[in-house]
């Protein structure tokens, strides 16, 4: 269920989700003009009203985007305003269905310097702030919280809202007034739809940030928008405190976007060691939202009590953590998990490796967007084994050239979420890392400075030849996918200069070139 159907945001959310066949009702306070699905004309203050449409839609999620959005008019008609914002919001709850609540970014006093974040502690200045600030902490309890940027964009219900004025006049030549010490966050209004339905899809819940990526003032937006118009804007300058209301207008409520950040660990055997992945991400220094899923899919219980008992570890760190049951193979266990992920920054982390504490954080600022990277690995580290061949084997490997130019993927990987868009559903394969690598160029991709996991090697010669007889049933694998930056044909350059221009490590080499020839001949005997 929407309210508000027929606002500005409402008209992007109601028809988004008709468009994607979901059983929606929108309420609107006057008739709505447009067709983006069923639209009750409901006064969703009338207590009782609202209550009939309750019992008898039963929704699963609410949206409820009804309100006095403008501060001047919530300011003149406090009355309706703290019902919109505090007291419908709070019978909304009471249904026990998700609830998404708009809060917005002038719950800040506006002299920060820099980024508002969701951590930070809100200190309103406007009646309308305050309004928001105690709307988030009666919906907070419900569901989702999202403080809201500057909206902007063409509204799906024919409307005059001050973007269509804009377009309109900086069309015909006209002269608008904006003011140019303002800064805000903007964010276009079918993005912002699209965030609330996957967000809703996924039932997150707490409170985060919805915002454009630029800090940019009224006059900025209204010089992007008459570029895109392809004409030379007349713009009057004035300052805030000229608006209405603009003695109570904060001067920066610039807000940093919340990231979301997915990790999905697939649990195979993993009871005797999955508290390996778990601790370390219990144990990260993360200000963004994290969303941990195990996906079990060994079919055995013992690995997902195991999961179970781990899971409120990551939880009691302010973190999201899920476990969930799949049917075998490790594709499967992607799936399941992902569909438990909103859209955003994705580790895939083995059940036994360990990130160092600053692992996501870093790898959160590597994948944000701008950054031309959608590929990316913290640094392997491996734990020192007991067997002295496989401490051999190990050192002479990570000496190798690819090992030290490209992203080596040992249980840890993770992609941006444009990246993600490159593919569909995982495939069958055991070389699940590779085939993702092999999505993205090379200066798509990237190794962490700082950021670390810890691997354990297989331990002596007989698991070493397992572990590469592995490895080469995945490549053989991945030779029917014809996947566009394949790059195993340059991984090999190199190999031979690096294994005997340092005769100290000659005995290091010589293990190396042994495990690898015997899991060959093997493979060939075996063929």
């Amino acid at each position: 269920m929407v309210t508000g159907s027929c606002g500005q945001l409402g008209g992007h959310v109601t028809r988004l989700l008709r468009d994607r066949d979901v059983t929606v009702l929108g309420l609107s306070h006057r008739p709505c003009p447009g067709s983006h699905g069923e639209v009750r004309v409901v006064d969703v203050c009338d207590s009782a009203r609202l209550t009939d449409v309750l019992d008898s839609f039963q929704p699963t999620h609410i949206v409820h985007l009804a309100a006095v959005s403008s501060p001047v008019a919530a300011e003149r008609d406090q009355e309706r305003a703290w019902a919109l914002n505090l007291t419908v919001p709070r019978q909304l709850a009471r249904t026990g269905a998700w609830l998404f609540y708009p809060s917005t970014d002038f719950v800040w006093d506006g002299t920060k310097n820099g980024r508002y974040r969701d951590t930070d502690v809100p200190k309103p200045r406007s009646v309308y702030g305050e309004m928001k600030h105690a709307g988030e902490r009666v919906a907070g309890q419900s569901g989702l919280v999202a403080r809201l940027s500057l909206l902007h964009g063409l509204p799906v219900c024919p409307r005059a809202t001050t973007w269509t004025r804009w377009h309109e006049n900086l069309s015909q030549g006209k002269e608008i007034t904006v003011c140019a010490d303002e800064f805000r966050t903007p964010l276009e209004l079918s993005e912002a739809a699209k965030a609330i339905v996957d967000l809703g899809r996924k039932n997150v819940r707490g409170v985060i940030h919805l915002a454009g990526p630029d800090v940019l003032t009224p006059r900025d937006m209204a010089c992007r928008l008459a570029s895109s118009l392809n004409v030379k804007p007349k713009l009057r300058t004035v300052s805030r405190l000229d608006l209405p209301g603009g003695k109570a207008r904060p001067r920066n409520v610039a807000m940093a976007p919340t990231v979301m950040f997915g990790v999905v660990i697939p649990a195979y055997n993993g009871a005797h060691c999955l508290h390996r992945s778990m601790i370390s991400l219990a144990r990260q220094r993360f200000d963004g939202k994290l969303r941990v899923v195990v996906a079990v899919n060994d079919g055995r219980e013992d690995t997902a009590e195991e999961a179970r008992r781990l899971a409120p570890v990551i939880r009691a760190t302010g973190a999201e953590c899920s476990v969930v049951v799949s049917s075998p193979k490790r594709a499967n266990a992607f799936a399941a998990a992902e569909a438990e992920l909103p859209e955003g920054p994705r580790l895939y982390l083995d059940q036994d490796a360990v990130l160092s504490p600053n692992a996501i954080a870093e790898l959160a600022r590597i994948l944000r967007p701008g950054t031309g990277i959608h590929f990316a690995a913290p640094r392997p580290r491996a734990v020192r084994p007991h067997s002295v061949v496989s401490r051999a084997f190990y050192r002479a490997w990570q000496d190798l050239p690819y090992v030290k130019e490209s992203p080596v993927t040992m249980g840890a990987y993770a992609v941006s979420a444009e990246g993600r868009r490159r593919w569909d559903e995982f495939p069958d394969v055991h070389s699940d890392d590779k085939w993702v690598r092999w999505h993205f160029a090379s200066h798509e991709r990237a190794v962490l400075r700082d950021g670390t996991y810890e691997v354990v090697l297989p331990e002596g010669v007989k698991e070493l030849v397992r572990a590469r007889r592995r490895y080469q049933c995945g490549n053989r694998e991945l030779q029917s996918h014809d996947l566009e930056y394949a790059d195993d044909d340059r991984r090999h350059r190199g190999v031979v200069r690096s294994l005997v221009s340092r005769p100290t490590r000659w005995p290091c080499s010589a293990v190396f070139l042994g495990v690898y020839s015997a899991a060959a001949v093997l493979d060939r005997y075996t063929e």
